[in-house]
C-alpha cells in the first residue's frame, strides 16, 4: 500500500511533475601541481640565545664558546694544510 492510496488517491496525483533526468557530465580532472619537495638541508651554523655557536651536522649539534670556535678554526687549519693540493695531484 503506498503512501497515495492510502488517501484514496493514484499512484500519484495529477499535479506531480516529474523531475527530468539529470545529464552525466564528464568532467576532466586538472593535473594536480606539483609539490615542491622541501629543501635538504646539510648543515646549520648560528648563534644561541645563550651566547653560543650551534653547528648542527645531520642528527648532531655541537654549541660552542667563543674560545670553542677558536679552537675548531685552529684545528681545521692544521688538517687544511695536511691535504695536498689538487693541483699537485693532477701532475
Amino acid at each position: 500500500m503506498s503512501f497515495f492510496n492510502w488517501f484514496g488517491r493514484g499512484d500519484r496525483p495529477d499535479n506531480v511533475v516529474e523531475f527530468p533526468k539529470p545529464i552525466p557530465y564528464i568532467v576532466t580532472p586538472e593535473p594536480e601541481p606539483e609539490v615542491e619537495k622541501p629543501a635538504r638541508v646539510f648543515y646549520r651554523l648560528g648563534v644561541t640565545d645563550k651566547n653560543r655557536v650551534a653547528l648542527s651536522m645531520g642528527m648532531s649539534e655541537i654549541t660552542m664558546t667563543k674560545a670553542g670556535v677558536e679552537n675548531l678554526i685552529q684545528q681545521l687549519q692544521v688538517f687544511r694544510d695536511q691535504l695536498q693540493d689538487e693541483e699537485q695531484d693532477e701532475e
